[in-house]
C-alpha cells in the first residue's frame, strides 16, 4: 500500500515536472514568435505611411524576314498612402509605360500607358516572421499613345493614336521587411478597363484621316519594388 502511494506520488512530480518543462517551452516560443511578429506589425501600424516604387526594364534585340530589331521598354509604378487603420492602407498610385522599337528600314514605333487613381492595399502579416502578403486594388484614369514612323526617299508616314479613360487594377503580393522601416516586394498585377480615343484610318490610301478607337485594357505586369514606412 505505501509502496503505490509512492509510486503515485513520484508519477504526480514526473508529471507535474513535464508539465511545467512543457510549459516553459511553449511560453518561450510564444514570446520569441512575438518579439520576431514585431517586424511585421509595427510597421503597419494606424498612422503610418507607406510609398516607394516598383516596376520593370527590358531590352529587345531580334530579326524579322532578317531585318534587325531592336528597342527599349520600361514600366514604374509608385504607390503611397496612409494606413486608416492596422494593417489598411489607403492612397494614390501612379504608373507609367514605355516602350520604343526601331527597325532597319527606318520604322519606328513609340507607345507609352499612363495612368494614375487611387490605391488601397491590405496586408497580411505571417505571425513571428518578416513577411506579409496583400491584396491590393486601385480606380482612376487611364492614357494610351501610340506612334509609328515609316519613311523612305519617296514618302514619310506619321500614324498616331490617342485614348483615355477609365482603367482599374487588382493584384497579389508578398513583402519581405529587411527592418521596420524598408521592404522589398513582388507583386502581381492585373490591368483592366476602357479607353476611348481616335487612331488612324485602316484605309491604307487614307492614313492621315482619323477613325474613333477603343481600346479594352488586359495587362498583366509583375513588379519588383521597394517600399519605404514612416510613422
Amino acid at each position: 500500500m505505501e509502496i503505490k502511494l509512492a509510486n503515485n506520488k513520484r508519477g504526480c512530480i514526473i508529471t507535474t515536472f513535464a508539465f511545467i518543462k512543457r510549459s516553459s517551452i511553449i511560453f518561450i516560443l510564444l514570446f520569441v514568435t512575438h518579439l520576431f511578429g514585431q517586424e511585421t506589425i509595427i510597421p503597419l501600424a494606424k498612422g503610418g505611411w507607406v510609398g516607394g516604387l516598383s516596376g520593370n526594364v527590358s531590352w529587345d534585340d531580334y530579326k524579322i524576314n532578317n531585318s534587325q530589331v531592336d528597342g527599349f521598354n520600361f514600366s514604374v509604378s509608385s504607390r503611397n498612402g496612409r494606413f486608416v487603420m492596422d494593417d489598411l492602407s489607403v492612397g494614390f498610385d501612379f504608373q507609367w509605360k514605355e516602350k520604343e522599337l526601331a527597325f532597319q528600314n527606318q520604322k519606328t514605333e513609340f507607345e507609352r500607358h499612363g495612368f494614375i487613381g487611387l490605391w488601397m492595399r491590405y496586408y497580411v502579416p505571417f505571425f513571428g516572421t518578416s513577411l506579409a502578403m496583400y491584396p491590393e486594388a486601385s480606380v482612376g484614369y487611364g492614357n494610351y499613345k501610340s506612334e509609328t514612323r515609316h519613311s523612305n526617299a519617296h514618302w514619310n508616314i506619321h500614324n498616331l493614336t490617342t485614348a483615355d479613360g477609365f482603367a482599374y487594377n487588382v493584384g497579389l503580393g508578398i513583402t519581405q521587411f529587411i527592418s521596420n522601416t524598408i521592404s522589398f516586394e513582388i507583386t502581381g498585377r492585373y490591368q483592366g478597363g476602357t479607353l476611348s480615343g481616335t487612331g488612324p484610318n485602316n484605309d491604307e490610301y487614307s492614313y492621315k484621316s482619323k477613325s474613333n478607337i477603343e481600346i479594352e485594357l488586359s495587362n498583366i505586369d509583375i513588379l519588383f519594388g521597394i517600399m519605404i514606412y514612416l510613422k
